[in-house]
């Protein structure tokens, strides 16, 4: 097949001759170059070319550089950034990612926010048959609304709030838990070139939890969405969860293995997407001996000024915000919204929930050109 001819700053092409091999590290930005400086293998990223239409990627257990792929017209796109995929295509969201998002807080299969374009995880080994390997680099524009401040911060939960667009456009998905905008924060202001992250510190909430679910179903315009039932798709799911868990010889418990597994390695590669744009790395350790886990007040509160208030912004979208997810996705005009509050704040006393969730998808389908379903209602 004759291969498509891109126009577009950031698209490059790969030469590499069969039987040949490079570095991943040849084509990451210079500031991302440095974190990666060790020669240990576990550390290394490889790309091999075994045939003339056969690629093969290689990650070092410990290769801490966000890396995705999409496989499209026969060419192999790579690249560090996500938003750059939309330059060739990949611009639908995918909705299954947004369920298993929702309802578990993880994805599987790798999936991410855009439809057919996945991570690859540090230790991952990828083979894709196809006539051409292209890098992508930045090919959208920076976009200068998510750049600047929404309102001067007087206080930390302000602080927090100003980061929601700047979070969600980095790690280009929606979130629900306000510690990554914590780990933002934190990267940003740390001096030194590695930021150490307590393990006790992750967000815990994770795997299908009857109480989160229903605060989910209530936001949910309807119990099939996209034409997917939601039902039967987060049964699907969780079945496959709990046979990956059972061919595991039950080592581990039920909660330990999801967190192993599968949660905390999305959690770290959202990480590494935070660090490596600040020219950092993030370290999880675990807490000494004897210390106890912190405790905190809610970032976010119902008291919090108007502009400020993730929860009034919430019920924003609904009015303000992308129709899709106001009235398609989710159905939340205001006596909704205010049961769902209500309901979420007997959940998580306001670290993690819907609010946020919701706040950083409009963001993103508002500022970025993404397709997503029927957003007539029609």
């Amino acid at each position: 097949m004759k291969q498509m001819a891109y126009d577009i700053p950031g698209i490059k092409p790969v030469s590499l001759a069969v039987g040949a091999e490079l570095s991943l590290l040849d084509f990451y930005p210079a500031e991302y170059k440095n974190l990666q400086s060790t020669s240990k293998n576990e550390y290394k990223g490889i790309i091999q070319r075994s045939d003339r239409n056969c690629f093969h990627i290689r990650l070092g257990e410990s290769f801490n550089l966000p890396l995705y792929q999409f496989l499209f017209n026969e060419q192999w796109f790579i690249g560090a950034k996500l938003p750059s995929f939309l330059a060739v295509g990949a611009d639908r969201v995918d909705p299954h990612y947004l369920i298993e998002l929702e309802y578990f807080g993880f994805p599987s299969d790798r999936k991410c926010l855009l439809e057919d374009v996945r991570m690859i995880f540090p230790g991952d080994e990828v083979s894709v048959t196809a006539e051409a390997l292209i890098w992508l680099d930045d090919t959208l524009p920076e976009q200068p609304g998510l750049t600047s401040s929404l309102v001067k911060p007087l206080s930390e939960g302000e602080t927090l709030f100003n980061l929601l667009p700047k979070v969600a456009t980095s790690l280009f998905s929606p979130f629900d838990h306000v510690f990554f905008a914590q780990v933002f924060e934190k990267v940003e202001t740390c001096q030194e070139s590695v930021c150490e992250i307590l393990r006790e510190s992750l967000p815990k909430n994770f795997g299908f939890d009857r109480h989160r679910a229903d605060i989910f179903n209530a936001a949910h315009k309807s119990r099939k969405v996209e034409g997917i039932d939601l039902k039967g798709y987060i049964r699907k799911i969780g079945d496959q969860l709990e046979s990956s868990w059972e061919a595991s010889d039950k080592v581990l418990n039920r909660n330990a293995y999801l967190a192993e597994r599968f949660y905390h390695p999305y959690v770290l590669f959202q990480l590494s997407i935070l660090a490596a744009e600040a020219g950092k790395e993030i370290r999880v350790i675990d807490a000494e001996n004897g210390r106890e886990e912190e405790t905190a007040d809610p970032v976010f509160t119902m008291d919090d000024n108007p502009i400020v208030n993730i929860y009034e912004s919430f019920q924003r979208v609904f009015f303000y915000g992308n129709q899709w997810i106001a009235r398609i996705w989710f159905f939340i005009p205001p006596m909704i919204s205010a049961k769902i509050i209500k309901r979420q704040q007997k959940y998580s006393e306001g670290e993690q929930h819907v609010c946020i969730y919701a706040v950083t998808l409009d963001y993103l389908l508002r500022f970025y050109p993404l397709k997503v379903g029927n957003v007539t209602g029609d």
